[in-house]
C-alpha cells in the first residue's frame, strides 16, 4: 500500500515540488536505465541461464514495473494535478503496490536460494522448472495481497480513498502488509545472509579451482554484498511502513508527523529499485564482463562465441548475483 502523489490536489511548495521533481526524473533514468541494461544481459545468452541469473531478471522486471507505473505519473503531477479517477484507483494505485510486493518476495526468494546454494553445496540443485512455478508463485502472490485494495478503492471529487467496511479492517490490512513487505522478508533476508556469512568465515572446504587466499577475498566481497542488501532494504523500506502505521493508529499529532515521513518515503521507495541493478548486477565482476560483451556485440554485430556452462556449474560469485 502505497501513499498517493501529494501534489494531485494539494501542491506543494516550489521548492518542494522541484526537489521532488528533480528525484524523480532521475530515478526513472537510473531506474529504467539500469533495470534495462539487468533485462538484456540476462536474456541475451541462452547458454548462462541459470536460477540465479533467472531471480535476478525477474527482479529487474519487477523493479521497472515499479518505476513505469509510479514516476511518469508522479513527474506529470508536478505540473498539473490529476484527477483520480476509478480507474487509477482501483488499477494504477494497486498496481504499484503489486510491483512493490513483487521486487520484495524476489529479495527474499534470491536470499532462500542463496543460503541453499552456498551452505548445501553438496545436496541437489533446484532444477529451473522449479524455479519457474516458485517465480509464478510470488507473481500470483502478489497479485492476490492487492486484491483488496482495489475492490475497496473509491474516488470522491478526484480523489482516492479506502472504504472499508470498518476501520479495524482498514488496520487489520496495514499490519498484514508491514508484516509481509518487511518484517517477515528483512526476517528472512537477515537470517539466511548471515547463515551464508557465517558459513563463508569459516569455510574450509574449496568452492573452486581458486586458491585459498583468493577463495577467501572472493567469500568476504560476497559477504560485504549482502551486508549492504540488508542495510539498504531496511533502510528505503522502513520510513514508508513507519508511515502507515502512524497513519492508522495514531492521532492528529501522529498523522503530522506520517506526513512528513511520507516525503522521505517517496524518496527511499523508488531509490530502492533503483540500486537493485547495481547491487545484483553491476557490483558482480562477470556481469560488468557480459556488458561489455552485449556493447561490443550492439555496435560491431559480430557473433558471441561464449563457452556454455556445464549444467549445475555455480559458484559463489555468480549466486551472489
Amino acid at each position: 500500500m502505497l501513499n498517493n502523489t501529494d501534489s494531485d490536489h494539494d501542491l506543494p511548495s516550489t521548492a518542494d515540488r522541484n526537489v521532488k521533481l528533480g528525484f524523480n526524473i532521475a530515478y526513472l533514468v537510473l531506474g529504467v536505465g539500469g533495470n534495462s541494461l539487468v533485462i538484456a544481459v540476462m536474456s541475451s545468452n541462452k547458454h548462462k541461464r541459470s536460477i540465479p541469473r533467472l531471480f535476478v531478471l525477474n527482479l529487474a522486471v519487477s523493479d521497472i514495473g515499479f518505476i513505469a507505473a509510479t514516476l511518469p505519473i508522479n513527474i506529470y503531477s508536478h505540473f498539473k494535478a490529476i484527477r483520480q479517477d476509478l480507474y487509477y484507483c482501483r488499477l494504477l494505485i494497486p498496481l504499484s503496490t503489486g510491483f512493490y510486493f513483487l521486487s520484495i518476495f524476489t529479495i527474499a526468494s534470491m536470499a532462500i536460494y542463496r543460503c541453499w546454494l552456498i551452505t548445501k553445496p553438496f545436496r541437489p540443485k533446484m532444477r529451473m522448472r522449479s524455479a519457474y512455478i516458485w517465480i509464478t508463485t510470488i507473481w500470483f502472490s502478489s497479485l492476490i495481497i492487492v486484491l483488496p485494495l482495489s475492490v475497496v478503492s473509491q474516488t470522491n471529487n478526484g480523489i482516492c480513498y479506502e472504504n472499508w467496511p470498518s476501520i479495524n479492517h482498514r488496520k487489520a490490512y496495514t499490519i498484514s502488509l508491514f508484516m509481509l513487505q518487511f518484517v517477515i522478508p528483512l526476517l528472512i533476508i537477515g537470517v539466511a545472509y548471515v547463515r551464508i556469512g557465517i558459513y563463508l568465515w569459516r569455510s574450509t572446504v574449496p568452492q573452486s579451482s581458486l586458491p585459498a587466499h583468493k577463495r577467501r577475498r572472493e567469500n568476504i566481497q560476497v559477504i560485504k554484498t549482502l551486508a549492504i542488501i540488508v542495510i539498504l532494504f531496511a533502510i528505503c523500506l522502513l520510513p514508508g511502513q513507519i508511515a502507515w502505521l502512524l497513519l492508522d493508529f495514531g492521532g492528529k499529532q501522529e498523522l503530522q508527523i506520517a506526513t512528513v515521513i511520507f516525503k522521505f518515503a517517496q524518496i527511499l521507495d523508488p531509490l530502492h529499485a533503483c540500486i537493485n541493478p547495481i547491487i545484483y548486477g553491476l557490483s558482480n565482476e562477470q556481469f560488468r564482463k557480459e556488458c561489455m560483451e552485449l556493447f561490443v556485440d550492439c555496435f560491431t554485430r559480430d557473433p558471441k562465441q561464449i563457452k556454455p556452462q556445464r549444467p549445475g556449474q555455480v559458484s559463489t560469485i555468480e549466486a551472489s548475483l
